[in-house]
């Protein structure tokens, strides 16, 4: 029995929330949902792209298959807690996630070149239970799943660092199913990580709003169809990497490739390497190309590679 979920499939559906929206869901929810046992959680997500911020570029272009990747944590982790490597893909509507845990010391190791197993034998979490759980043969797939996003796109390197305070819903009975979970994001904030300059968080949205997540695997209850619809709560197209990179669209002059630093207050889960993979003569070059386009401000398109079309195609 794993000591947590590594691979998600679900329809995840966000909703952007004021603050009497927001109080509105709590009531609605009275008696038939509340807090799971992790109650109000500190999440820490630092999302790698290239020099060039294609993967969140191609993103925004909302095309029918798209992946990130990001390096997660609860809390404020330190070298020997455990985090997760995470892929993020959505394919026609539909979530999956497939994550690898292991020691935040491991993590940066990993993420910096050092093959998966070696970082997890050479920092292992101090849990028996969960450092061998990083080791079992789905963790070591899973990793190799991530080696291959990792050389599709190389070379990677810090981006985004996105926090929020998460609050995350589970049924109280089972009339709803097990898989409905929603959750509330509040205190969202953001580092630019391509800054040339230390930053300390920005907020990313205005004083009170918040983000609502709806996480289940089938159709939605009908008394949360009539919630929804009593406090006016629509879906929207949010991702906070994508509304934190278009919150530095006046910085994006910069030369995309200069080294990050560390925000001088942000969270451990930051201070890794700043590289991912293999660096290409060429990234230099290509970050100078993405400069002059966004400073003639046309809007950048993006066509998706040939493997995003093929068919078949804790809340995280």
């Amino acid at each position: 029995m794993t000591t947590f979920t590594d691979v998600f499939e679900r329809k995840e559906v966000k909703y952007r929330l004021n603050a009497s929206q927001h109080d509105a869901m709590i009531t609605a929810l009275a008696g038939r949902m509340a807090p799971d046992a992790f109650g109000t959680t500190r999440i820490v997500s630092r999302y790698l792209d290239t020099p060039d911020r294609m993967l969140i570029e191609r993103s925004l272009d909302k095309p029918l298959y798209k992946e990130k990747l990001r390096l997660r944590g609860y809390g404020a982790p330190e070298a020997h807690d455990r985090v997760f490597v995470e892929i993020k893909k959505k394919y026609k509507g539909i979530v999956y996630k497939r994550r690898v845990g292991c020691s935040l010391t491991a993590a940066r190791a990993y993420l910096n070149g050092m093959p998966y197993e070696r970082a997890c034998a050479r920092y292992p979490l101090p849990d028996p239970v969960m450092a061998a759980e990083s080791l079992a043969p789905r963790s070591v797939q899973i990793a190799r799943e991530i080696d291959v996003f990792v050389a599709r796109h190389a070379p990677l390197r810090p981006s985004m660092l996105i926090t929020c305070d998460r609050t995350a819903y589970a049924p109280t009975t089972c009339a709803d199913g097990d898989d409905l979970r929603i959750t509330f994001d509040a205190n969202i904030s953001y580092c630019d990580l391509f800054e040339a300059q230390p930053a300390t968080p920005r907020p990313l949205l205005q004083a009170g709003d918040g983000v609502m997540e709806i996480k289940a695997a089938g159709p939605f209850p009908l008394w949360l169809v009539h919630a929804l619809d009593a406090c006016e709560a629509y879906p929207s197209s949010f991702s906070k990497y994508g509304t934190a990179y278009r919150a530095c669209a006046p910085h994006a002059e910069r030369p995309a490739a200069v080294p990050a630093r560390v925000p001088a207050a942000a969270p451990a889960l930051v201070s890794a390497p700043a590289a991912v993979g293999p660096r290409h003569a060429d990234a230099e070059a290509k970050a100078e190309r993405l400069a002059a386009a966004l400073r003639d401000d046309r809007p950048r398109h993006f066509r998706a590679p040939n493997h995003a079309v093929k068919k078949g195609g804790r809340c995280a």
